[in-house]
């Protein structure tokens, strides 16, 4: 079920001018509707194995494959998440990404 809202993925690209210290933001690279899943067990237990962290999982719809250099995303709850995982599912027409939140937040370009 498409429920949840719209989540926007981005890319982290450096803005600054030429000759200037370099500044990265956040770059929106798609837009699409979102839900949210439950954490399994064995893919939390998984993802501590090798020391990360999941905070969120959700399936992104109507995407076939993310576009280049997508890294992060931010839902309508307004969070950034880093993606650390994406597994298509191609009967589904959606990805599943998995998500740590991130502590330290980068600036979005306009």
């Amino acid at each position: 079920m498409v429920d949840s809202g719209v989540l926007t993925l981005y890319t982290l690209e450096n803005v600054a001018q030429n000759g200037r210290m370099p500044k990265e933001e956040l770059v929106s690279a798609l837009s699409a509707f979102y839900s949210e899943r439950n954490v399994g067990v064995t893919r939390l237990y998984a993802a501590l194995g090798v020391n990360q962290r999941i905070d969120v999982l959700v399936r992104v719809w109507n995407v076939e494959e993310l576009p280049d250099g997508v890294l992060y995303c931010i839902p309508e709850d307004g969070k950034q998440y880093r993606v650390t995982l994406a597994q298509r599912q191609p009967d589904l027409g959606a990805i599943d990404l998995t998500l740590e939140r991130l502590d330290d937040k980068y600036d979005v370009a306009e």
